[in-house]
């Protein structure tokens, strides 16, 4: 037999948590078929691992790629180096509740709007024709184009919702509108969907009771499937939502999943001490709770024009309107008006819900609560609030603060979205039940604003394996590898296995380090070799080579 590829006399951690062990890797019509001290087959390519970590590719269990109305789409960036470029060669997606798919007629139109007035306002540049409503269209259509990553789809609960309820603004669907759902995710299931989530802080989930879900889990209990949720609240009411969260699981009789999990803001730094605690319990009582968390100490990033300007208009068109003094006082209005009717009916809706067992997030002033993490012309104010700015400015308000500071970076100013500690990321990373994943999605054009989309994996090897020591070698694979395999239920991925298939990522531990940071996020590791996706190299010799050999894997 001849070999499509050989990997010789590498240092292989096989994704169990044992240790490593030195082998070659015989690789075979995208499998592995043999592992072994010495291989003498001949093969195509012969790969020199000497030195090297082979390890099973790894599987980001949080990401973003399907959401069609992003520039992070799978459908423009099916090449999707930053993310296999850090060694992912599986990406879960429909996360947060938000799903390319099913839709309703209803649904697609409006995407399409938005769309359509998301290039007209030159924030993305192309735009995706959605000629699919159910998931084994869209997956078809993943499958047609061609990817460089394998895909597990999941269900979004938003979505189904926002597809068959006449006003999401309510709290309780009707019976009928209940059916309707219900009917979606057994279809999506069917289709092989590998489960349901949900994103409970974002409209029109956050109006959802725990009945609601645990409704709509039941049918995804019904063929095998699991629940992944970013939940009620990660800040202040972080551990009423993870006792929300485990409530739901234990009544739905799924294996669940809590997404990106952290402490927020200051006052709520040490939390995760008790959620941890939380999680331990539902354990021992036989409730299959994980988490995934991603290693940095911010939760989000976004320009700053995305609060002053939530509406669709382009950078330019918005530094255009705050150089003029009465449109920058509309601008204000609307912004703190806003702010004043989220808090409304967030204040409404948790009155609602706490009758139901249900926490409510507040919104939180954007006055404090924003950080900075990236300044053009003023890096001495990362770390300040924009009360703090507006002191060191000189202005009157933070409002001015923000407005004076944008202007100056020529729109190029950056804030955090929540904040955490590193004590925090370390207490949850070390839990043996917690994956790691990017909160990312695909992109080629450098529109992401936050490193992780590009150097979460290497960022976990560099500072937490090789610097601080958090974690060994052999259990920071375990995580990024075959836990998340387990949960998902992939049979045949996330271990260095004969028979198992051959995604594989070779990297040198001495030598990987991340470089994107919060002033340049789009920058690609060092120290990742190769990457092999269905035995095909997407990752040779730390150079991307265009190959589409990713698959849409359905949930059997």
């Amino acid at each position: 037999m001849v070999l499509d590829v050989l990997i010789r006399n590498g240092l292989v951690v096989d994704g169990t948590g044992n240790p490593w062990f030195r082998a070659d890797i015989g690789i075979k019509d995208g499998r592995i078929v043999k592992v072994s001290r010495v291989i003498s087959e001949e093969a195509d390519r012969v790969i020199n691992a000497d030195g090297l970590i082979v390890a099973p590719g790894f599987i980001d269990l949080h990401n973003h790629s399907d959401i069609i109305e992003m520039t992070g789409s799978i459908l423009l960036n099916r090449t999707a180096e930053n993310l296999v470029m850090q060694g992912i060669t599986t990406i879960v997606t429909g996360n947060c509740g938000y799903s390319a798919a099913p839709l309703s007629e209803s649904l697609r139109k409006k995407l399409k709007e938005r769309i359509a007035k998301a290039v007209k306002a030159g924030i993305i540049s192309e735009s995706v024709e959605i000629d699919w409503l159910t998931m084994r269209e869209w997956m078809s259509r993943v499958e047609e184009v061609g990817v460089s990553v394998n895909v597990v789809p999941f269900v979004g609960f938003g979505t189904v919702r926002e597809s068959v309820m006449s006003n999401p603004d309510r709290v309780e669907p009707t019976k009928e509108e209940l059916e309707k759902m219900k009917a979606m995710v057994r279809e999506a299931m069917e289709d092989g969907a590998f489960g349901m989530t949900t994103g409970l802080e974002y409209y029109p989930q956050c109006n959802a009771s725990v009945e609601e879900i645990v409704e709509l889990l039941k049918v995804v209990a019904e063929y095998g499937g699991v629940y992944m949720s970013h939940i009620r609240s990660e800040d202040d009411y972080l551990v009423e939502a993870v006792r929300e969260h485990i409530k739901i699981c234990k009544l739905a009789g799924v294996p669940c999943c809590i997404s990106h999990h952290k402490a927020c803001g200051y006052r709520n730094w040490g939390k995760v001490c008790e959620t941890v605690r939380l999680i331990e319990e539902a354990r021992r009582e036989g409730i299959e709770v994980i988490c995934d968390c991603y290693p940095w100490e911010t939760a989000a990033v976004q320009n700053l024009g995305e609060l002053l300007m939530p509406d669709l208009v382009s950078k330019e068109k918005l530094l255009e309107y705050l150089k003029d003094d009465v449109k920058w006082e509309e601008i204000k209005e609307e912004v703190q008006k806003r702010l004043e009717q989220e808090l409304k009916r967030n204040e409404e809706m948790r009155k609602v819900l706490n009758r139901k067992g249900s926490p409510y997030p507040i919104v939180w002033d954007p006055r404090t609560y924003y950080r900075i993490v990236y300044s053009k012309s003023r890096p001495d104010l990362v770390g300040k609030n924009f009360s703090e700015v507006a002191e060191i400015l000189g202005v009157k308000d933070p409002w001015e603060a923000m407005r004076k500071l944008y202007l100056n970076d020529d729109g190029e100013t950056r804030v955090c979205v929540g904040d955490m500690r590193e004590e925090d990321v370390i207490t949850v990373l070390k839990q043996p039940w917690t994956a790691v994943s990017t909160d990312s999605s695909a992109d080629v054009r450098c529109r992401e604003l936050h490193p992780r989309a590009y150097g979460t994996y290497p960022r976990l090897f560099q500072r937490y394996v090789r610097e601080l020591r958090i974690l060994s070698l052999e259990e920071a694979i375990r995580k990024v590898t075959s836990l998340p395999a387990q949960f998902l239920g992939l049979k045949d991925r996330g271990l260095i296995k004969e028979g198992f298939a051959a995604d594989i990522v070779i990297f040198d531990l001495r030598k990987i380090k991340c470089k994107a940071t919060y002033a340049a996020p789009c920058k690609h590791p060092e120290g990742v070799h190769y990457v092999l996706v269905n035995g095909v190299l997407v990752i040779d010799e730390g150079e991307h080579t265009g190959e589409l050999p990713g698959k849409v894997l359905k949930h059997q």
